[in-house]
């Protein structure tokens, strides 16, 4: 089992590096030097014969434990599945305008093709190829023809590259010219004497004999001279005047001067009479798009050329030529053209975009599938998570042109190993459900060891049952604010709904605390409601221009802005002399900057900026996108601001008019208490909204369980109970195991069911998010955690008849989940979702991998709760601790196998989602590579106690605890710090948070210091360990 655990740990630290190898040097790179290498083979070759040793060494073939053959075989399946992948399948890209039909698949990698031929004689090799920057590409083929070996080898792999000269005083005569076409392309060549070129419309022959139709190029007297068919005019670059030169007649060529021939235009950019062509790599801003490009050496029967040869990925290979006498080598470097056998028209491509938003909800391809063969014509609708299959070949909608009349199709060929594969997954599920209810599993096991225990437990920690336990909080905010608007007539115009920047319709009510929020950090003001705040402020702006609401954080800049208990108004940013904006200069130097160098004080100019900046908007209407545009195709709403600039007339005039109506009745209604008038007028926008907006109009039941939602704070109110429930229960648990007392086992029962109570409120709450986002609620990263705070209160409840302690720190657990969700740097606002993630997959694959995050938290903090038993009980002088401890290692092996299962299966889930998302099921994404690390750190994990020197509860609790780490780089590390599909971050990094490293030293001190413990524990009470 040693070799085992060597191997996995190996595994799992390759491809964690790699995924940092990626995020450094790029994805080839990581291929080049991981993924692709035969070393990564060797390793996985090494992997699949060690698990068949291990299942033939422990006598696994037998009747009793087929379910972890079962299983354990499984990944063999996989491995095998993954292999025929690698080695026979393939991707590529199809790409067709509307109206046309195309059969030319281009490969989505790179190749090295290779044309020789000499009299009758042809010799043909092409190789798959991957090359990076950063490592060495060696390269090399090798063929013979017409009796001669032929041997192509890479001297030089240049990114970007471009051809330039350099001095070589045994080089040879050489021009560099720049080139335009009539279309505007740009070519840059490079000639050597005896060579023609044609760029364009134009040939250019530099001193290689007689060519009618070229503009030739003649070096004599240490220059270069010109002559050309037809008239050839020149200028300048700094004058507009043009110079006519005769045709066939030799004139001077001279840098900087720009010719013109017919259509095309060219500069010598340099003439040198001994030089060498060089590759060098441009940088991409420096101009438009450069191809990669590989310096060869072609040798045949002894004899060696040198060869540059362009192309990249996604682009079919220009060829290059190297002559010996009668015999030529073309070489090209690209991805290849593969002709399919039937061939797809797109009649008709289109795109969707959420209600009057750019963003797009779904984009689709109209094909029909042509097959002469068969005599085949049918036709298809493509679009995500609706893939075309024929003849093992399957097509997924990818992306599209910028004029929206074209299509790029994804596709992939990879039939067998795709069949192999998913037979694995289905083994491997079946296998690890069996494990959970077999007698003779690992997890049964444990879990007849923990009954024994509570049996035990019982007798050792005697209570009666009884009492109930009562939770509360409250949170009131005071102040006073002159003849507000009436709060129920506030409530109403909540109701009212409008339409975000994403095209997503929502209630005024959610505008209105999101944005309350964001400026003031705050759920309400000076006693106002959201709503009310809003309408204070379109009632009387200039007075809330003049009233501290725009929170700043930084001392120093309250010192700046002459900030009052943390707050500022809108015009204190504002100069008393000219209205010029306080925090520009602030601003600028804050963006300037790359994210990683900014420190405090920069994050909250940009953070005070934003809020200056939405409640600008917000004080002068422009979030109120409340008005339907009749008819429009995209259901488009304006806000009062655009209404009276659209081309709409009957848009512009009812907002103008019922609006200002409005307002003018709520301000006689603040004086008089009579909000009749204004509230018909509020039923007027409304009635306009449902006229006008039926299309994409919600459901009444929708809106208010969304302002219910909004209002209650419902996650963050759960925070505060789950965590003063949590820190009872716990104080209650240390209270038993740490005096004689028995009155606070008394309250187990009466925990246990008040938790039960609170997950079911959390339950609901999940529910009414999820019905009115329309989506599954783990669809970013709050969402993700107010899940996973679920499935460790879940967890914590289904082993608290076996520990009560379990309960008490998942409980916790389940709090600190909840309160990080609601920190500033998440996004707690409901959005629509993308087009690929609209997947039924998608759902299944978050949901099962993320409650697998539960139980591995639940059994991370069970392991601190152990390591400070052995620190508190170091001399074995309290068999309660004792007990404890044999118990929550139980406890802890379970979860994680528990949670290693769901981990699992959630990862080969996720797998089939992007196979049938985008046509790859494993492709070595950061996220899924981590997700990878964290099944193999549990695998070692659970496996332990088969290891010599890694058994005991020190061990097994220090484990569970430094394995939670893999699950934190795969929920938040590849989110906000890798490169990939799954990656959230923009530009740079941002810096790692100072309580990373705070927890890290108190992990280490706490690791030492009950090592010390245990060591101590062991040398003055040593026990035998029990055999299972």
């Amino acid at each position: 089992m040693t070799t085992t655990g060597v191997l996995l740990v190996v595994f799992a630290f390759s491809i964690a590096y790699a995924t940092f190898i990626e995020n450094d040097y790029g994805t080839d790179t990581a291929r080049v030097l991981v993924y692709n290498a035969l070393w990564f083979e060797i390793l996985l070759l090494l992997l699949g014969g060690n698990l068949v040793g291990s299942i033939l060494y422990y006598r696994l073939l037998n009747s009793r434990k087929a379910m972890v053959v079962l299983f354990h075989g499984a990944f063999l399946v996989i491995l095998a599945g993954a292999a025929i992948t690698r080695y026979t399948g393939f991707e590529g890209s199809l790409h067709i305008r509307e109206g046309e039909a195309s059969n030319q698949l281009v490969t989505g990698e790179t190749y090295v093709s290779l044309t020789a031929t000499s009299g009758g004689d042809t010799l043909r090799m092409t190789e798959e190829v991957r090359f990076s920057p950063y490592t060495s590409n060696r390269f090399a083929m090798s063929g013979e023809i017409d009796g001669k070996a032929l041997e192509v080898r890479n001297l030089k792999f240049v990114p970007s590259a471009a051809e330039t000269v350099v001095e070589d005083p045994s080089g040879e005569p050489m021009a560099a010219l720049l080139v335009v076409d009539r279309n505007g392309r740009r070519y840059d060549l490079l000639l050597r004497r005896g060579e023609s070129v044609t760029a364009g419309d134009q040939r250019f022959s530099f001193d290689a004999g007689e060519d009618s139709t070229a503009i030739r190029l003649v070096p004599r007297e240490g220059r270069l001279w010109l002559s050309a068919p037809d008239s050839v005019f020149l200028t300048g670059m700094e004058q507009q005047e043009l110079t006519g030169l005769a045709p066939d007649t030799l004139h001077p060529l001279s840098e900087k001067v720009i010719y013109q021939s017919g259509v095309t235009g060219f500069v010598l950019k340099s003439y040198t009479e001994k030089g060498k062509p060089e590759l060098v790599y441009v940088p991409s801003h420096a101009g438009t798009f450069k191809e990669d490009a590989l310096h060869l050496s072609v040798s045949v029967g002894g004899e060696s050329r040198d060869l540059f040869v362009f192309g990249s990925k996604g682009t079919q290979g220009r060829e290059a030529t190297a002559h010996f006498g009668d015999l030529s080598v073309n070489v090209a470097y690209g991805s290849l053209v593969h002709a399919l056998p039937f061939s797809l028209h797109l009649n008709d491509f289109q795109i969707e975009r959420y209600p009057g938003s750019n963003s797009p909800s779904s984009f689709a391809s109209e094909v029909t599938l042509i097959d002469p063969e068969e005599g085949l014509e049918k036709p298809f609708r493509i679009f995500m998570n609706n893939i075309l299959k024929y003849k093992g070949y399957r097509f997924f909608q990818s992306s599209f042109d910028e004029d929206e009349k074209g299509t790029i199709l994804s596709v992939n060929y990879d039939w067998l190993g795709t069949m192999v594969t998913y037979a694995g997954y289905f083994l491997m599920t079946l296998g690890m459900i069996w494990t959970l209810f077999s007698r003779g599993s690992r997890f049964s096991v444990l879990a007849r060891a923990s009954a024994r225990l509570g049996r035990e437990r019982r007798k050792l920690f005697p209570a009666v049952l009884l009492g109930a336990l009562l939770l509360s909080g409250g949170n009131i905010r005071a102040g006073e604010t002159p003849s507000p608007v009436d709060r129920d007539h506030a409530r109403d115009f909540g109701t009212l709904l409008v339409q975000s920047n994403e095209g997503r319709i929502e209630p005024v009510n959610t505008l209105a605390s999101e944005v309350l929020r964001k400026v003031a950090k705050k759920g309400s003001f000076n006693g106002l409601t959201p709503v009310q705040v809003m309408l204070e402020m379109l009632l009387d702006p200039e007075s809330w221009r003049n009233t501290p609401l725009i929170r700043v954080g930084d001392a120093e800049l309250r010192k700046i802005l002459s900030a009052t208990g943390g707050y500022v108004s809108f015009n204190s940013v504002l100069s008393d002399s000219q209205g010029e904006y306080k925090l520009r200069r602030e601003v600028e130097a804050a963006y300037a900057k790359k994210p990683a160098e900014r420190n405090k004080f920069d994050k909250e100019v940009i953070n005070v900026d934003e809020r200056v900046n939405i409640l600008y908007k917000f004080m002068t209407g422009g979030f109120l996108t409340m008005f339907p545009v009749p008819g429009d195709a995209s259901d488009k709403w304006l806000s009062p601001g655009d209404a009276a600039q659209s081309p709409h007339p009957e848009v512009a005039d009812f907002a103008g008019r019922v609006l200002g109506n409005y307002l003018g009745a709520l301000r006689g209604a603040r004086m008089s208490g009579r909000y009749d008038e204004a509230s018909a007028f509020l039923e007027q926008l409304r009635e306009n909204q449902k006229k006008h907006g039926a299309k994409v109009y919600p459901p009444v039941l929708k809106t208010k369980l969304e302002i219910f939602y909004i209002n209650f704070n419902l996650f963050s109110l759960l925070a505060k109970v789950y965590m003063l429930a949590g820190l009872v229960l716990l104080a209650l648990q240390f209270a038993t195991l740490l005096s004689s007392l028995r009155w606070p086992a008394r309250w187990e029962k009466a925990g246990f069911w008040g938790v039960g109570v609170l997950l079911l409120i959390h339950t609901a709450g999940l529910g009414i998010r999820w019905y009115i986002s329309g989506h599954a609620p783990w669809s970013n990263g709050y969402e993700t955690l107010l899940y996973i705070s679920w499935a460790t209160c879940m967890a914590g409840l289904l082993f608290a008849r076996r520990s009560p302690m379990t309960l008490a720190v998942t409980t916790l657990l389940a709090a600190i989940s909840l309160l990080v969700a609601g920190m500033s740097w998440m996004n707690p606002e409901l959005t629509n979702l993308v087009p690929v993630l609209k997947s039924y997959w998608l759902v299944i694959h978050v949901a099962v991998i993320t409650a697998s995050y539960g139980f591995f938290a639940m059994a991370a903090l069970l392991g601190v709760v152990n390591l400070l038993l052995l620190i508190i009980d170091s001399v074995r002088s309290n068999p309660r601790i004792g007990f404890t401890l044999r118990e929550l290692v139980l406890i802890m092996e379970m979860a994680m196998i528990a949670g290693l299962f769901m981990m699992t299966i959630g990862s080969f889930l996720g797998g089939v989602w992007a196979n049938e998302s985008w046509g790859r099921y494993w492709g070595w994404d950061p996220k899924e590579t981590w997700a990878m690390v964290t099944i193999l750190v549990y695998a070692f994990i659970v496996h332990m106690h088969k290891i010599p020197g890694f058994r005991g509860t020190y061990a097994l609790s220090l484990a569970s605890l430094v394995g939670l780490a893999s699950v934190l780089m795969t929920f938040f590390g590849v989110n906000y710090y890798l490169s990939g599909l799954h990656s959230y971050a923009q530009g740079e990094p941002v810096p790692v948070p100072a309580g990373v490293y705070i927890a890290l030293f108190a992990v280490v001190l706490l690791a030492v210091t009950a090592f010390l413990a245990d060591k101590r524990r062991t040398r003055e009470q040593p026990v035998v360990p029990a055999e299972e």
